[in-house]
């Protein structure tokens, strides 16, 4: 598996010398947004490469207001594609960049993203389309996760709009049918890191119960009822987490035997019930250290892989109804709508997602010369 630095430069005095134009192109998928930068038109140097993105968000900055960063955590995220295959899979990296320091974490996936990259491939050229439908194949080089995305391309042509709309989402877009597979989705080698379905992660005088996944994205997903009030107080479990995401990434983290600095991963989120009278469970899921305004595809891929599994903390709170065709559709509950995604059978192989995506700007970003 391929690593990259974390390079944390440090504050520079201005000094005279000439912009850099950076061209990058702003790209909506699913509930994210993020910038795409062609791998030919970067610096070579994998430090210039981070300075650039850090200086172009405009990090450190809570707001990032003297960048293009949308000064949240599904704002502040590129994707470096490699321009210059023309057959074969098209080769990524993601990159989270980080609101208030200066560092850019490489370790983990965003399928909302990746929605978008594919889109992007389309639009750019960079590989064919076809009548009716396009695939197109797009692999994270770092994590190792592919995926297969299909596009509607009538008489070949890329849409710029479409007319599916999905919760969390206020406009329509481009629809775009995103399906991961159990053989790349594993990041750290193990789907269970520690062997058991059930783990306990102990934080001060405090034990919690999660299912810790490699499954789309390292994840810890929590059980309500090791929160303060339990599944009677969805928001004070909520509260609770967010002032110790934190650590309890971390000690989550030292338990799978993954890196424990990142901010990235492992995701980690609250699994409960579903509402009352309503099928499918409920998740709160954490993304840096802000409340996901809805869920990352990998946090969902989490979820569904381990809902095979017998005892999971999803698997204990999901109702679900019967599979049709061996087919099983699962609903996530969220703060502002509802998730679904399909499982291909009652031990997922697959877990696929209907998305959409839109090219919001092709751009020239302006950055200063010292970062």
């Amino acid at each position: 598996m391929e690593t990259a630095s974390r390079h944390a430069p440090a504050t520079q005095a201005p000094a005279p010398g000439a912009m850099r134009v950076q061209p990058a192109t702003y790209v909506r998928g699913g509930t994210s947004k993020c910038w795409i930068f062609r791998a030919s038109q970067l610096p070579r140097d994998q430090g210039e490469i981070e300075r650039v993105l850090i200086r172009s968000f405009g990090s450190p900055d809570p707001r990032q207001i003297d960048g293009v960063g949308g000064a949240t955590s599904t704002t502040s995220k590129a994707i470096v594609v490699d321009d210059t295959e023309t057959t074969g899979p098209v080769s990524y990296r993601f990159a989270q960049v980080s609101i208030e320091t200066p560092t850019v974490e490489w370790d983990s996936n965003c399928g909302n993203c990746a929605t978008g990259l594919a889109l992007f491939v389309l639009h750019a050229g960079l590989r064919p389309t076809s009548p009716g439908a396009t695939r197109v194949v797009i692999r994270n080089i770092i994590t190792g996760l592919e995926l297969s995305c299909e596009i509607q391309t009538p008489n070949g042509a890329v849409p710029e709009y479409g007319d599916r709309v999905l919760d969390g989402q206020y406009y329509p877009g481009v629809p775009v049918d995103v399906v991961f597979e159990q053989s790349s989705w594993t990041t750290f080698r193990a789907e269970l890191p520690t062997a058991h379905v059930i783990d306990t992660v102990r934080l001060d005088d405090r034990e919690y119960r999660a299912t810790l996944i490699d499954a789309g994205a390292p994840a810890a997903l929590f059980d309500i009822t090791s929160f303060p009030a339990g599944a009677s107080d969805l928001q004070g479990g909520i509260d609770h987490l967010l002032e110790n995401a934190g650590r309890l990434r971390a000690a989550a983290a030292a338990l799978m035997n993954i890196p424990s600095h990142l901010s990235s991963i492992p995701k980690v989120g609250i699994i409960g019930p579903p509402p009352a009278g309503a099928v499918g469970l409920t998740a709160r899921m954490i993304s840096m250290n802000a409340l996901h305004p809805a869920i990352g595809l990998t946090s969902a891929v989490a979820i569904g892989a381990a809902l095979a599994m017998p005892d999971s903390v999803p698997r204990r709170y999901a109702i679900t109804e019967p599979p049709q065709d061996d087919k099983q559709t699962v609903s996530i509950h969220l703060p502002d709508g509802i998730a679904l995604f399909e499982l291909d059978q009652r031990s997922p192989t697959t877990v696929r997602f209907q998305r959409t995506a839109r090219i919001l700007s092709e751009s020239n970003i302006l950055v200063p010369p010292t970062y």
